[in-house]
């Protein structure tokens, strides 16, 4: 019985030793060279790292710079990228260790130095806004007032010092808006906003607005062996049909896909691989910001009762199916459907139309009254337009709906000029990320006065005990959804649709969409 024990154990192992041989061989190993296409959608404004929180932005700056620190795949940690390592010296000190040998492009007037614990001082400090025009840097929140020092003892060291215990930081310093330049190009060109130095994998060759953007390979990157491409060439496609048409064509590698393309995309390219991702991005109804706090709103939204009717008027169960196909995941409030932050079904606002018409009476408004609402021209936002308008009729909000291009749009919706705008809030990895940019006492994407709130926003951010941190962020989104400014809609799925000879790693972070240094594809 021994023996037989002993022979089967033998032919198990031996099992094992040939399929885990013959994976090996079957394992197909990267292979150098090719231009990958992805197209652009949405053309960006500029490519300023820290001036643009938009996906597509991201989708290039992301391989032309690099940060101290990134996200990995599933946002589950931060993993190092021009940091070599670092560690929490006391509650308020953090030491960063860089790498030696990360040289910027060999542009000029950088002309390929390396770079060290200076520039990583300077890009902190400039993503914070203390160099340029502070109202352009968007994320000025992660550093500004946040930071007593810099201090850069040697050339690779950087150490941190905090004005108090600061739980997002190490999230901020991973951030894709979070990216390491030189100052010599800043100086040069004034920004870089059509310009890019970085120590990324690519080198910008060529960007022409309406028409493409090229990347090139970066010889001297510091990872050695990567990247495997030699060019990223990205096609700017605004209509998703085309985009759709070309991937099928087989003239795009990787494309962004909407729900609705995939079974077209599944017919005609029969090995396509689509991989679904949750959004992080939040679809919201907004009434106006109140941008001075000595200056009330305008009627009707001077009135609390009318933004709550506004809330209890929309079914977002409906609202999902009819506009996205159940695609998506009700949001509750602005914090992404992520533990532990996010509220619970508990606290979701509650659909009922006839309270929204009670509401509407007791503010002096029985038969209700006409507003206009902003969005842009984008198949993704007209739709679930049409369907709130739709729903607040009922109520007796007749709603004239206007649709600008996109760049129009958030110009106008930065200068906070609109009635009510259907908007899509972005969110990160931190809570904070959502929470300080949209309602913070210096919010710059959106303006309410509420100093309980700018408070509790304030004390989470100096809270390093978790339980109590979640427990003040949990107080913060049900004041909000009680002063109702904003109605919090859902989130989308979204999907990205590559053809099989593509070997890619997915980043679920929407603003690190794409990071090509190890993708490479057995096809070019």
């Amino acid at each position: 019985m021994k023996a037989f024990k002993s022979v089967g154990l033998l032919t198990i192992c031996l099992l094992l030793t040939l399929i885990l041989s013959l994976g090996v061989c079957m394992a197909a190993e990267p292979q150098y060279g090719g231009t990958f296409r992805w197209p652009i959608v949405q053309e960006p404004k500029f490519l300023d790292p820290p001036m643009y929180a938009m996906s597509s932005v991201q989708q290039i700056t992301c391989n032309l710079y690099s940060g101290l620190l990134r996200f990995n795949e599933d946002m589950s940690d931060v993993l190092p990228d021009l940091a070599e390592s670092w560690r929490q010296v006391d509650p308020l000190t953090y030491e960063f260790k860089i790498r030696k040998g990360a040289h910027f492009h060999n542009i000029p007037p950088v002309n390929g130095r390396e770079c060290t614990a200076a520039d990583v001082k300077y890009s902190i400090e400039r993503t914070g806004g203390m160099y340029g025009k502070k109202a352009e840097f968007k994320q000025r929140h992660y550093f500004e007032g946040k930071l007593t020092s810099i201090e850069t003892p040697d050339k690779y060291t950087v150490i941190f010092k905090t004005k108090d215990p600061y739980p997002a930081f190490i999230q901020y310093l991973a951030s894709p808006m979070t990216k390491i330049v030189p100052k010599e190009a800043v100086d040069k060109f004034g920004d870089l906003k059509r310009k890019a130095i970085g120590t990324g994998p690519f080198i910008l060759k060529e960007f022409v607005r309406g028409s493409h953007l090229t990347m090139v390979k970066n010889p001297n990157y510091f990872k050695k062996g990567l990247p495997y491409l030699d060019a990223i060439h990205m096609k700017v496609l605004p209509d998703p049909t085309t985009v759709m048409a070309q991937f099928i064509a087989g003239d795009q590698d990787v494309i962004s896909l909407y729900y609705w393309q995939i079974p077209t995309i599944k017919k005609e390219v029969p090995n396509v691989i689509i991989t679904k991702k949750a959004g992080v991005n939040s679809w919201m109804l907004r009434t106006p910001p109140q941008v001075d706090c000595d200056k009330p709103l305008a009627p009707p939204f001077n009135d609390i009762r009318v933004k709550q009717a506004i809330s209890h008027a929309i079914d977002k169960k409906k609202l999902l199916k009819l506009a996205l196909d159940n695609h998506g995941d009700i949001l509750i409030s602005h914090i992404a459907n992520f533990p532990p932050y996010h509220l619970g079904l508990e606290d979701q606002i509650e659909y009922n139309p006839e309270k929204s018409k009670k509401l509407l009476a007791q503010a002096g408004y029985p038969k209700g009254f006409s507003v206009e609402m902003l969005t842009w021209n984008a198949p993704y936002m007209l739709k679930p337009a049409q369907v709130l308008i739709e729903m607040l009729k009922e109520v007796g909000i007749k709603v004239n709906l206007k649709v600008l291009e996109m760049a129009q749009y958030f110009t106008r919706a930065y200068h906070f000029k609109y009635d009510m705008a259907l908007h899509v809030g972005s969110s990160g990895i931190d809570p904070e990320e959502a929470l300080v940019p949209y309602y913070g006492r210096d919010a710059t994407y959106y303006k309410m006065c509420d100093k309980e709130i700018w408070d509790l926003i304030d004390q989470q951010n100096k809270e390093v005990d978790k339980k109590k941190r979640t427990a003040l962020i949990h107080k913060i989104q049900r004041k909000l959804l009680e002063d109702a400014n904003v109605t919090f809609l859902y989130s989308m799925n979204r999907y990205v649709a590559q053809q099989p000879y593509v070997h890619m790693k997915h980043y679920y972070q929407e603003y690190q969409v794409l990071i090509a240094e190890d993708l490479w594809m057995e096809k070019h």
